[in-house]
């Protein structure tokens, strides 16, 4: 093992023979991770229970309701997909059999993907979707997860396929010539009247979707009852030549199917595009109220909803228009399922025109909850000109996020040629989306093994979790499988696969040269910094720290007595440490396995015999070793991880509480902090200490007002340590020579406040006696929560 990166040469340094310095913080920004003796000495393996499972209220307040939730969810499902989608499939798949076992295969893999979100929505209540539940079972690499979500959301968050429905729509109701340029043109002009929209009038935006919801569900349910009519009461249809084929008759039902399985993964992605909606209301969960209950019952009503509507508009399709229109007319279907029923006037004009305002709905709530996304995004840090991007001025609005948004959505609509950007967009937009499928649900599994303490409101069958992985890494590997019947002339059928997996291999390149390579190069770490707004909205902001071995202290010399040949003169409860002497069966200390399975067990025992402890639970261990060369190790990318020296307490009060129900499940927490809890450092050392012994001040000599709450900011958790204010009062302490046959206890915390010592301030130091040639300090600390349940007055 080598020391931390944080540390420094030894820093105390004094004339007398007898006397040393010792530093104190002078620190005025947050320390990171390896600052703390407390910390782990690596980013912790998840998020923390106080942070990310609780929810989080948006500076915008919590507006929508669970009617506006359940738009949010049904009007982004109920777009392009159900008017537009159904022609598109049969064309690639050929035949009615086919296209409708697709479409019930879809909805059950949605299904089991649902259940995923469904399970992390309830479990971590925040805005931000797969972003929140990826970094949170995810943190290491560090920022490799949050920097993957972050490229996908920007350059695939696009709103533009329903854009090309909307304008496909209009130019079919007035008959217009589709030229390419006035196709764009009011693809775009659409986009950006919906952008100004939700970024000027928040809550005007919000009553349009609404309503635009509203008319969608009732369009589709009058087309159900539209075919209904057709099929029971048969009604002449003048000059229309071919008529649909019966769905009584299903001989012909499998007629020209194309089994291939690149056409069937493309037409799957499609189907997984038509349902995306029901997730949509996780990215806006810091507005929702009551989030955890409108999640569930929002989210499952909508997809019921949808299956049903679904369902019934393709059977709709199939009853009313002939097979071959259909598979001409590509995303027209339902402008000719209309005229054929309503005639070439209501049918051509009125209510292709109402198809084309839904889908203008769905642009709506797609931009709405993507803003959102993005703007967490921001929040996070991890987008250019993030404060100005996270801000909700001036309009009280995502305005940021909204932008970002509407440029890939307008270069995605420009730059395609037109006879193809629908199905390509459908299709780049759901391959990626594979990846973070099998990332969400084995996560989730893994979240089941490592933190069943987890609250979860509800949670998702594991047999369905796992059909969902496996289908996902099929249809990963499916569209590298050449077509039956290659379009001629057309795009190369793996094209949008190689795209995703481009966009993919972009986003890992952007991580390792931003958070790895050009800090490495420019000698600094990027650190994360909270911040607030003035519109109140809290972001991080990541900043280069310079990789320095200088720390701002302040150096106080000052006396610190030997206890060689008294050290049973202090205790735990009377002065906050105890030297005990105690022979460790492990001697080597480097096997992190071998220290769990043999070093844990001697601590916890060794603890229970001081203490009188009933329970002990031990959350972690650093081991300290300092190579020669500090700099060469930095270079190697080795954490350093020496002798700390600067005087500290690992826990604040609150924090050490904080512990109890993040390492253990809730009901035991609940119950073992009705009784005393104390966390303590058992410090050994490896060798013989020769060089920077430890120190630790008398608690009962610092006085409370002499301890500075310090906050730690990681990744995905907040903690929080004491520095300390010199005084001349402090009474310093140390035994010299301390060998692996002694342990020193350091009591960290106690939540007794009957006058025993709580806590000891502690730092190394520099004995200026000793020779600079002597080998660097080698030491292992485990720390525990000790816990005496019996132990409540």
């Amino acid at each position: 093992m080598t020391a931390s990166r944080d540390e420094e040469s030894p820093l105390l340094g004094a004339d007398a023979a007898d006397r040393a310095s010792i530093r104190t913080p002078s620190i005025l920004k947050p320390p990171t991770e390896s600052d703390e003796e407390d910390g782990p000495s690596s980013p912790p393996e998840f998020g923390n229970i106080e942070d990310d499972v609780l929810p989080e209220e948006s500076v915008l307040g919590r507006n929508i309701d669970w009617k506006s939730a359940y738009i949010i969810a049904i009007s982004r499902v109920i777009g392009s997909g159900i008017f537009a989608v159904p022609g598109v499939i049969l064309t690639s798949v050929g035949s009615i059999g086919l296209s409708l076992s697709l479409w019930v295969l879809g909805a059950v893999v949605v299904a089991c993907g649902l259940a995923v979100s469904l399970e992390y929505g309830c479990m971590l209540p925040r805005s931000g979707g797969d972003k929140v539940y990826l970094e949170f079972t995810y943190p290491w690499p560090r920022y490799f997860a949050s920097t993957m979500v972050a490229v996908q959301a920007v350059l695939l968050g696009f709103t533009a396929s329903n854009c090309i429905i909307f304008s496909q729509y209009v130019h079919f109701v007035f008959e217009a010539e589709p030229r390419d340029f006035s196709k764009k043109s009011l693809a775009v002009g659409l986009l950006t009247v919906i952008t100004i929209i939700h970024g000027v009038w928040y809550r005007a935006g919000i009553r349009i979707q609404n309503f635009l919801g509203w008319i969608k569900v009732g369009l589709v349910v009058f087309m159900v009852f539209a075919a209904l009519y057709v099929v029971i009461f048969r009604p002449e249809q003048k000059d229309i030549e071919d008529k649909p084929v019966g769905l009584k008759s299903w001989e012909g039902l499998w007629e020209g199917s194309d089994w291939n399985l690149g056409t069937l993964a493309t037409s799957l992605f499609k189907v997984f595009y038509s349902y995306a909606g029901l997730s949509n209301l996780n990215n806006v969960m810091n507005e929702v109220k009551d989030p955890v209950r409108t999640l569930r019952s929002v989210s499952l009503t909508a997809l019921v909803t949808a299956c049903f509507l679904y369902l019934l508009a393709n059977l709709a399709y199939f009853a009313v228009v002939p097979i071959e229109d259909i598979k001409r007319s590509g995303q027209l279907v339902s402008a000719l399922f209309f005229e054929r029923v309503f005639g070439p006037n209501v049918g051509k004009r009125f209510l292709p025109l109402a198809v084309a305002l839904s889908a203008a709905g769905n642009v709506m709530v797609v931009t709405f909850a993507l803003a959102r996304l993005n703007q967490e995004i921001a929040r996070a840090g991890f987008l250019p000109f993030s404060r100005l991007l996270s801000s909700s001025k001036p309009f009280n609005a995502p305005l940021g996020g909204l932008i970002v948004h509407y440029i890939p959505s307008v270069l995605v609509i420009v730059l395609p040629p037109s006879s193809e950007v629908y199905s390509f967009i459908l299709e780049v937009e759901g391959y990626p989306g594979q990846v973070f499928a099998v990332a969400t649900s084995i996560g989730l599994l893994w979240l089941r093994y490592k933190r069943p303490d987890l609250k979860r409101p509800f949670k998702a069958w594991i047999p369905a979790v796992v059909f969902r992985i496996l289908l996902c890494f099929a249809l990963l590997a499916a569209p590298f499988f050449p077509p039956s019947h290659p379009k001629p002339g057309g795009l190369f059928y793996a094209t949008y696969a190689i795209v995703g997996v481009g966009i993919l291999l972009f986003g890992a390149l952007y991580w390792l040269v931003w958070t790895v390579i050009l800090p490495r190069l420019g000698g600094y770490s990027l650190e994360e910094k909270a911040d607030v707004l003035d519109d109140g909205t809290a972001i991080t902001v990541l900043t280069h720290r310079p990789e320095t071995y200088e720390r701002p202290t302040i150096s106080h010399p000052v006396h610190i007595t030997d206890v060689r040949g008294r050290e049973s003169e202090f205790t735990l409860d009377g002065n906050g440490f105890q030297y005990v002497p105690h022979v460790a069966q492990e001697k080597d200390f480097v096997d992190e396995e071998h220290i769990k399975a043999v070093y844990y067990p001697e601590t916890e025992q060794l603890l229970k015999d001081v203490t009188g402890a009933s329970k002990i639970f031990i959350f972690d261990h650093t081991i300290r070793r300092q190579p020669a060369d500090k700099r060469a190790a930095a270079d190697r990318g080795v954490a350093l991880r020496g002798p700390v020296n600067r005087v500290h307490i690992d826990q604040t009060y609150s924090a050490a509480l904080s512990r109890v129900p993040h390492h253990l499940p809730a009901e035991e927490a609940s119950e073992l902090l009705k009784g005393r809890v104390q966390i303590i450092n058992v410090w050994r050392p490896i060798k013989t200490v020769l060089r920077d012994p430890l120190a630790v001040a008398e608690a009962n000599s610092v006085k409370e007002e002499e301890l500075v709450p310090i906050p730690l900011i990681y990744p995905n958790r907040r903690g929080e340590t004491f520095a300390v204010r010199h005084s001349p009062a402090h009474r310093w302490y140390y035994k010299s020579g301390l060998t692996p046959s002694e342990v020193l206890l350091i009591k960290c915390f106690d939540s007794k406040t009957d006058g025993r010592a709580r806590r000891v301030p502690h730092t190394a130091f520099s004995d200026p006696r000793a020779a600079p040639d002597l080998p660097s300090r080698e030491s292992i600390e485990v720390r525990a929560l000790v816990f005496h349940p019996e132990d409540r007055d």
